[in-house]
């Protein structure tokens, strides 16, 4: 009996020991995994930062992956079309071979110079005969002319009538007056301004190198002057950017983006806290309109404030800030969700890809861009398009959106959250749903990449200025960014279109909001010379 108790209780023992080491044995193989997953989430973050650094910006996938999309469906349903990944291909808008040099400069000026002889030139040398044109040949050459500054001295007369002073004691005095411009009492004419202006923001040059540029032309022009210039000329285009936000506010779908800054502070120093440079784009094709608005920080009061007039769809990336705007639908970034997707597969190898879940979500997300890219080749020209895009959507976007929900539920079931995946389906999860209002209008895009695309060239620009030397200055930036970039938008030549508008608010006596609107980039008074 003995022997049995004791035998009972070591196997009771043998028992716990075993059952203790199972969990301890579980328990490392979860910290593992997790190690694991760590690993590997920390290894893509940096393929990530360096392929964002070193590597291409494409987010192309190529055929090898489109093969190991099936292996790698555990869900397979033989009756449903499963999602394949578009090959996307850029082509870059080449001059056809029919098109010579010559059409490339047809809009240019063209001055005709005949090389004749001279009438006593055409006479034959051997019998003195007179000489008769049997042929010409034609050269074209391309010409420049450089940039010339001159002063112009404008000397004001004033006139009496002696006759009257004699009669009444009082003279009848009349003055002639100079051109108006832009700033009276400065000496910068509308041309300089407008070339200044143009430098900066069109072209990314900063003051530093105009000082330098003018200097070569024989003007020293100190950067502060340039300044100067540029923020008084900002003050006095502030009525053109009001009515350009007023016009944004009364549309009915507008993308919005925000970008970092360096502002320098009130003391002279470089500011550590970073100030934003928000947009806000109407994406129409008619009278599309840009805005920039700087504010110091990127609490979401600072969109709320700028479109608290605005009620109908806003399309932004994920960030919350845009949630405090009221009154609107909120419209999500597709391209926000691919791009999440393809930095977990860009760096994957083969055999990797073959267990990847990300490669599925990618696809879908592809699979809504080949839509969308056929439409715009084959009806974008047309007067419906919209109409045409919307029936298009309900019809083949709106069933990969919903198979596309689906797969986020299942995935995230078994996801480790903390995993490269887990974060891609949690993002997901929570943006896809309001996707289902862009099946709503055909005149949504799918993607806020026209407001990527628009705030590019303040990013560039920052890249060569660095940093507004002051508040004032980033919100000259930004008003004269929003003009300018309207200005592309609508097709006119900026520089051309800067000078116009100078030039007619300079002669402006009343500055109404009748005259103004004459004035804005799309209006139908434009002169057709400043269209390219």
């Amino acid at each position: 009996m003995s022997d049995l108790f004791n035998k009972n209780q070591l196997d009771k023992k043998t028992k716990e020991l075993i059952s203790k080491m199972e969990k301890e044995i579980a328990s490392k193989d979860k910290e593992i995994t997790n190690l694991k997953n760590e690993l590997f989430y920390l290894k893509n973050q940096i393929l990530n930062k360096n392929r964002k650094i070193f590597g291409s910006s494409s987010e192309q996938t190529n055929s090898m992956q489109i093969s190991i999309f099936d292996e790698a469906e555990k869900f397979s349903n033989l009756k449903i079309e499963e999602p394949t990944i578009e090959e996307i291909t850029y082509k870059r808008n080449k001059p056809s071979k029919n098109i010579g040099k010559k059409d490339n400069l047809a809009n240019l000026e063209k001055v005709v110079i005949e090389h004749k002889l001279d009438e006593n030139e055409q006479v034959c040398e051997k019998c003195s005969s007179d000489l008769v044109v049997i042929g010409k040949k034609s050269k074209e050459i391309l010409k420049i002319i450089p940039a010339k500054l001159y002063v112009e001295e404008h000397i004001i007369y004033s006139y009496a009538c002696k006759s009257c002073e004699k009669r009444d004691d009082q003279a009848n005095i009349i003055t002639t007056k100079a051109p108006s411009t832009l700033l009276y009492k400065s000496m910068a004419s509308n041309e300089i301004l407008s070339h200044v202006i143009n430098l900066k923001y069109q072209y990314a040059m900063p003051l530093y190198r105009q000082e330098s540029y003018f200097k070569m032309m024989g003007a020293k022009l100190s950067r502060q002057t340039l300044s100067n210039w540029i923020i008084k000329s900002a003050n006095a285009l502030i009525p053109i950017y009001d009515l350009m936000k007023e016009e944004l506010v009364k549309r009915d779908y507008i993308q919005a983006d925000e970008t970092t800054l360096r502002v320098i502070d009130d003391k002279g120093k470089d500011s550590k806290k970073k100030k934003y440079m928000w947009l806000y784009k109407s994406p129409s094709k008619k009278a599309p309109i840009v805005l920039y608005d700087y504010q110091k920080t990127r609490s979401g009061s600072c969109p709320k404030n700028f479109l608290k007039d605005f009620a109908g769809v806003i399309q932004t990336d994920g960030y919350t800030g845009y949630n405090q705007i009221e009154n609107v639908k909120r419209i999500y970034c597709l391209a926000h969700i691919r791009r999440k997707f393809h930095e977990i597969i860009v760096n994957l190898n083969e055999e990797a890809l073959k267990e990847s879940r990300a490669l599925i979500g990618f696809n879908y997300c592809a699979k809504l861009y080949k839509i969308e890219k056929k439409l715009r080749e084959e009806h974008s020209e047309k007067e419906d398009y919209y109409n045409i895009r919307y029936k298009t959507r309900l019809e083949k976007s709106k069933p990969i959106i919903e198979e596309f929900m689906n797969y986020v539920d299942r995935e995230i079931k078994d996801a480790v959250l903390r995993s490269p995946l887990g974060k891609v389906l949690e993002y997901t999860k929570k943006l896809l749903p309001n996707f289902f209002i862009f099946l709503e209008n055909g005149t949504l895009e799918i993607d806020n990449n026209g407001a990527e695309r628009s705030i590019k060239p303040f990013v560039i620009g920052r890249k060569n200025w660095l940093f507004s030397a002051s508040s004032k200055g980033a919100d000259s930036s930004a008003l004269l960014y929003s003009i300018i970039e309207t200005a592309k938008l609508n097709h006119l030549a900026v520089e051309k279109y800067l000078l116009y508008l100078m030039d007619e608010l300079s002669k402006l006596q009343n500055k109404d909001k009748s005259s103004l609107s004459k004035l804005l980039p799309w209006a139908s008074e434009i002169p057709k010379e400043l269209k390219i």
